[in-house]
């Protein structure tokens, strides 16, 4: 009898630390793919839509100029996940013709690669709103360096028009 219960207490454990587990995956982090799907989504959309390779930004910048190069970069590097999002658009929309495979996981992969770059820039308007308002808290009370007058993240679209 105790070997009957003993094997059914394990069973639970064993099935609540299952879901348990789970529930901690699901908890470390949003994430819309898996990264293995997001690395062949990547790979699928390469040829036609190229590569999308994310601006590092140090911890902070040094000169005024070298804040502006960063914005002209981020800014640079938004245009770039905009095409790229638009080519995976095309990409995905050509599986959806007459004759295309219907059994073709590309369009999923391509979604993938989608968001992805979407998390990219993300990450660096992040990365360089982080460093900028360093710097203009830097700017404030050493005279040696030129203040910023600008914004550190970019406007967002109003719905007003």
């Amino acid at each position: 009898m105790s070997r009957i219960v003993s094997a059914v207490l394990l069973a639970a454990c064993m099935t609540s630390s299952a879901a348990f587990a789970q529930q901690l995956v699901a908890a470390d982090g949003y994430r819309t793919c898996p990264a293995d799907q997001t690395r062949k989504g990547v790979t699928v959309v390469e040829t036609t839509c190229g590569t999308v390779d994310r601006p590092r930004f140090g911890a902070s910048f040094s000169t005024l100029s070298e804040l502006e190069a960063a914005l002209s970069q981020r800014d640079a590097f938004a245009d770039r996940v905009t095409e790229y999002g638009a080519c995976v658009t095309r990409f995905i929309n050509s599986y959806r013709r007459p004759g295309a495979d219907a059994n073709s996981t590309a369009p999923d992969e391509a979604a993938c690669a989608h968001s992805w770059a979407e998390d990219q820039i993300t990450q660096t308007v992040m990365d360089y709103g982080r460093a900028c308002i360093d710097f203009s808290n830097r700017s404030m009370v050493d005279a040696n360096i030129k203040p910023w007058s600008g914004s550190c993240y970019p406007s967002a679209p109003s719905e007003n028009g």
